[in-house]
Formats: C-alpha cells, sequence, structure tokens
C-alpha cells in the first residue's frame, strides 16, 4: 500500500525536476565574447549520437560540424569556467521511438532514458541528436550524463541548459541563469559559482571511473 501511495510522489518529482523543456523562442547572437583557455581544469569527453529512423538509416539527415559545436560550447560557455568538452566519437543509431517522440507526448523523459539506456557511456557526457519536426514541443532533455537536443536548437542556450541537467543541475530563477527555464531564454548566459563546482565534482566523478 505505501509503494502505491508513493508511485504518484515520486513521479511528479520526477516531472517537476526532470520536465522536458518547451521549445525557446532563442536568439542565437552573442553579448558575450568567446573565452578559449589552453588546458582546462576539467576535461569531459563527449559521444555524439545521431538518431536515425528505420528509413532515414541509409541516408544520415544531419549535417553537423562537430569541430564546430563543441567550440561553440567551449567558447561561449564552459571554458570561462575551466571546463573544456573533448568529442571522443561520434555515430549514428537506428530508434524509431527516439526518432519520433510526439508518439510520447508528456513521456518524453522516461522515454529518452530508457531507449538511450543500451547506447550511452557512463563514463562521458552523451549528446543525442533529432530531428526538431519529429518531436512535440521541446528543446532538449538533460539527466545522468545523458543530453537530447532536437538539431534546430543545437546553437542555443538550450544545448547548455540541458548538458547542465546531465551533470547534476536543477532549474534556477536567476535572471540570465543558462538553468532558468522561464520566458526569458534567449538572455541565459552564465552559470554561477555553485552550479560550477557542482559540474566540476560530477566531472570528477566520472573521471575517476575510468
Amino acid at each position: 500500500k505505501i509503494f502505491f501511495i508513493m508511485k504518484p510522489i515520486l513521479l511528479f518529482l520526477f516531472a517537476f525536476f526532470f520536465l522536458s523543456c518547451e521549445a525557446p523562442e532563442e536568439d542565437d547572437t552573442f553579448e558575450i565574447e568567446q573565452i578559449f583557455v589552453e588546458n582546462p581544469e576539467r576535461i569531459i569527453k563527449v559521444n555524439i549520437f545521431y538518431i536515425e529512423s528505420q528509413k532515414s538509416s541509409k541516408k544520415s539527415s544531419y549535417s553537423l560540424d562537430e569541430a564546430d559545436y563543441i567550440n561553440y560550447l567551449n567558447g561561449y560557455y564552459f571554458h570561462r569556467l575551466g571546463i573544456g568538452l573533448e568529442l571522443d566519437q561520434s555515430r549514428s543509431i537506428v530508434n524509431d521511438d527516439l526518432y519520433d517522440l510526439r508518439d510520447n507526448q508528456g513521456g518524453e523523459p522516461s522515454m529518452f532514458l530508457m531507449q538511450s539506456k543500451r547506447t550511452y557511456n557512463k563514463n562521458m557526457l552523451n549528446i543525442y541528436i533529432i530531428k526538431r519536426s519529429n518531436i512535440y514541443g521541446i528543446a532538449g532533455i538533460g539527466r545522468d550524463k545523458r543530453v537530447l537536443i532536437t538539431d534546430q536548437h543545437l546553437y542555443t542556450s538550450s544545448s547548455p541548459h540541458e548538458i547542465g541537467h546531465a551533470l547534476g543541475l536543477f532549474h534556477n530563477e536567476e535572471h540570465g541563469n543558462i538553468m532558468n527555464c522561464g520566458v526569458n531564454k534567449n538572455e541565459r548566459r552564465y552559470f554561477n559559482k555553485i552550479q560550477e563546482d557542482t559540474m566540476k565534482k560530477q566531472i570528477d566523478n566520472i573521471n575517476f571511473n575510468n
């Protein structure tokens, strides 16, 4: 009886803390300058997965410049914290459930965690990319070293926002904070010191297990 009483509460808490974020109206221009450092204090390896369907698997439908994307994340968001993202490998995987999350409206976070369980590497940051036209109402999902981003929101603050979730961060109401999930998503610019320390501890834990 206790289990059946607690189950709805646990589901509510999961939805509250790890709710998939709605697609923001974002401006991809920045008032902050890029900052690069030669030897960041913390390095985290990154795997990129391109999600394909059975119909699209024979011909890749993505054209991401992976080096440019990693530079974007480092220059605008992470190198200034002493954190460096480094691409380890990338590959396409066929998964119809992830390719078209419209069939799971409201259950996208749990579906993402379930469908990525076999492919993600717990000792890295794992970024899964899906087509924007095949998903309903979200820009990304992040949790437990896993990030899902729709391709049209890769070069927006949705990327560092979901990476923050994947590295242990919750939503934050500070104006301009990257973890803000309010109406001013196009103004998200920074992680605060507590968030920086949290991500670094998570990265240390990941690297310790490698």
